[in-house]
């Protein structure tokens, strides 16, 4: 396994994985990796290991440990058309889902849904060069270019995500003619800081757009447990997780029927696809 696959899985997925796939891993290599999580690329500010650990178990614990419901894409995208928000919780690096993201965006689009896109791929700085962007006065390679210039942890090229879906995104959101807001600053603020700041300004968007259906895409991280972020907004809605945690994995269908969603105990709904190993 490649440094920088083994880097990811100890930083956002699950350290115990990571050791299983790599077990020859040196202590020494092994402690680099861990310490570089603290400050990565992603441009994210962290705080202590201890307090992100904790973070993200707080998450695994909202998201539930069983699943209590089957149901199609087709009521899924239903239900969605009934909320004033879905939100989609993210991996960053995982491609996987982020083609499910996009199938399931591009079929919401053909039902005649109107959308409002709330990424945290973007900063608010660029907010003037993704809307220049949206009207046609840049392309993607000048946009790409005006991102990167100011911060180059940009995620429409960060070799450490999947930049092509942070692009994908934005071309999406061009050709629907849907608004683009940026969820907050990058470089990120501390992480104690961020949940506030997301959730105030996904709640500024809804009272901006209130006639159409906010799409949040965010790491799944901050939409419950400690973050808490659908609550905090106070907008609700649809909630899509992203990767399964381990204890969603462990109660897992045995064959998860192609096109299935899934909603666990804890209220997310997940792709079927994405239960499978």
């Amino acid at each position: 396994m490649a440094v920088a696959d083994l880097r990811f899985m100890f930083c956002f997925g699950d350290p115990r994985r990571a050791i299983m796939r790599a077990p020859k891993l040196s202590v020494i290599v092994a402690a680099t990796i861990l310490a570089a999580c603290h400050t990565s690329s992603f441009g994210r500010q962290r705080g202590s290991g201890a307090s992100f650990q904790e973070y993200r178990e707080s998450f695994i614990a909202a998201a539930g440990d069983a699943f209590v419901e089957q149901l199609n894409q087709r009521e899924l995208h239903r239900r969605a058309r009934e909320q004033e928000a879905v939100w989609l919780g993210d991996h960053h690096r995982h491609s996987r889902l982020h083609a499910l993201h996009l199938e399931f965006l591009s079929e919401l689009a053909q039902s005649g849904a109107k959308m409002t896109l709330l990424l945290e791929a973007v900063g608010t700085q660029d907010q003037p060069s993704v809307d220049a962007y949206l009207t046609g006065q840049l392309d993607m390679r000048a946009l790409r270019a005006d991102l990167r210039a100011r911060w180059r942890g940009s995620w429409l090229d960060d070799p450490a995500l999947d930049p092509s879906y942070f692009r994908s995104l934005l071309t999406f959101a061009r050709e629907h003619g849907a608004p683009v807001r940026a969820l907050e600053p990058t470089p990120r603020e501390p992480l104690a800081k961020r949940d506030a700041i997301l959730a105030d300004t996904i709640a500024a968007a809804r009272a901006e757009y209130p006639d159409r259906l906010l799409v949040v895409v965010l790491g799944q991280s901050h939409l419950l447990g400690e973050g808490d972020v659908v609550r905090r907004s106070g907008v609700g809605g649809l909630v899509v997780g992203g990767q399964p945690t381990s204890p969603l994995m462990r109660a897992r269908p045995t064959r998860p029927l192609p096109g299935s969603v899934w909603r666990s105990d804890g209220g997310l709904y997940w792709f079927g696809e994405m239960l499978r190993d």
